[in-house]
């Protein structure tokens, strides 16, 4: 193994930081994590040049304090939970409640379905993501990086600062009023 590889960080989050290669470390960050840190960013503050600023700035933040990180967490977790708070400190600082994500997250159909079912897949989706957009951003966030993210409770503990069962909670709350706010669409649908 050469000297370079000891860096690598692979999918597992095993990683061996050697402080005086910072530098390779967050580049290989941000390999694995730029487009989910800018997705996720970009969902709370609905604005793609803001959430390309909040991005740099979580991987600044995380050159800043990687000789800090203590490996309590995935490496993930600490580059989401970096995000999340940036996120919510620019909403704070500027007084934005509304969260708007692209569709873009619908964009890997099956693409052997006929054009009329997946017209259909991609409205009902829509209608889906249109709906999640409408709840209360406790339980809106922890649906997101629950759903959007493959996040388990702990890592959602961890990226949010909340305890387990308070996740837990978000998180039933969260889809029982989504399943009453898609049940009364379908009811105006049809």
């Amino acid at each position: 193994m050469g000297e370079k590889d000891s860096h690598a960080i692979n999918v597992n989050e095993e990683i061996n930081i050697d402080y005086q290669d910072k530098e390779i470390v967050i580049e290989q960050l941000m390999e694995l994590y730029a487009e989910k840190v800018f997705l996720l960013a970009f969902s709370f503050v609905k604005d793609r040049g803001v959430a390309e600023d909040i991005s740099q700035e979580v991987f600044l933040k995380a050159y800043k304090y990687l000789d800090s990180f203590r490996g309590e967490a995935a490496l993930k977790s600490w580059i989401y939970r970096i995000t999340v708070n940036t996120s919510k400190d620019f909403l704070k600082k500027n007084s934005l409640k509304q969260l708007i994500l692209e569709s873009s997250f619908f964009e890997n159909f099956n693409r052997t379905e006929s054009t009329e079912t997946s017209f259909l897949k991609a409205d009902r989706n829509e209608q889906l993501l249109q709906t999640i957009l409408t709840l209360p951003i406790k339980y809106r966030a922890v649906i997101i990086l629950h759903y959007f993210y493959d996040l388990k409770i702990n890592e959602l503990s961890s990226v949010l600062n909340l305890n387990t069962n308070t996740v837990k909670t978000r998180l039933s709350r969260g889809r029982n009023i989504l399943r009453r706010k898609m049940e009364a669409k379908e009811g105006e649908v049809f």
